[in-house]
């Protein structure tokens, strides 16, 4: 799944930028680009400048730079993250094979949050709901509900 920084309607600040580049999930242009709205927007801050001036012959600052910018990530919360790559996906899981995957690896990659078990198939139910006695439709039907319900729940949150 790619992921479109401009996609979203969720303000990212530079610790967010520096997070989601170190985690791959954006990509060294996609924090040049930040850079360079930042400085559309009024930024002076000369290390911004200096980032926004990175291309792929000096590409070897953008770490240290970045590091200046956003500073430590030691207590940073990936909450916003996982919200934003799961509404992503939400959003185009008509457009790809198995969007239930996906939700399993983003499960994975973000050391299993609790607050996500309930669309994870193949995690146990935790309320009265017996899987054994619906169909398999109706079972996913449930794990898309659920999905619906955490990202609508986290809309106010981060939007």
């Amino acid at each position: 799944m790619n992921f479109n920084l401009n996609k979203n309607k969720i303000y990212l600040n530079w610790k967010d930028i520096s997070w989601g580049y170190r985690n791959h999930i954006i990509g060294w242009k996609d924090v040049i680009n930040y850079a360079n709205d930042m400085i559309i927007n009024g930024s002076s801050n000369q290390d911004v400048f200096e980032l926004s001036m990175v291309n792929s012959s000096n590409i070897f600052k953008l770490d240290d730079l970045l590091n200046k910018i956003a500073g430590s990530l030691e207590n940073y919360s990936n909450a916003k993250w996982l919200y934003i790559l799961l509404l992503q996906l939400y959003n185009i899981r008509n457009d790809i094979k198995d969007p239930l995957g996906e939700v399993e690896a983003i499960y994975e990659n973000f050391d299993y949050p609790e607050e996500i078990e309930s669309f994870v198939r193949y995690m146990p139910v935790s309320n009265d709901y017996d899987p054994s006695k619906h169909t398999q439709e109706e079972n996913e039907k449930r794990l898309y509900f659920n999905w619906k319900q955490y990202l609508d729940n986290q809309e106010n949150i981060w939007k």
